[in-house]
């Protein structure tokens, strides 16, 4: 099982490794997000769906049916699964876990320096 740092820098630092729905899938989500709580939601809704940041495609919309985190959770074990040998994971030398990005070089758990 994933846990939720490992999920996280999948999703953050490898997202060009997303198939073409869950890219549009991420991108609806994240537009949401960006919108809740503005006045003029249809007019910005209306230039979303233009410029392709909020999606009609029923595939992509079934990705995110379960929320944010089941999507994130499956797309991170799809991309580990489907591309190991393009992932790097940057651990910490000292205590093992999980850096903030592939290039980090300190730690920031136990804030060890590998520079």
């Amino acid at each position: 099982m994933m846990d939720q740092d490992t999920q996280n820098y999948i999703i953050t630092h490898y997202l060009h490794l997303m198939s073409p729905q869950e890219k549009l899938a991420y991108k609806h989500i994240h537009s949401l997000l960006k919108l809740e709580g503005n006045k003029d939601l249809d007019k910005i809704k209306k230039i979303y769906f233009k410029a392709g940041w909020l999606t009609k495609d029923l595939t992509a919309l079934s990705l995110i049916h379960d929320g944010i985190e089941k999507f994130y959770k499956n797309t991170a074990q799809r991309i580990l699964s489907n591309h190991h040998a393009q992932i790097t994971f940057n651990n910490c030398p000292k205590c093992g876990k999980l850096a903030r990005t592939p290039l980090a070089k300190q730690c920031r758990y136990c804030y060890f320096d590998w520079h």
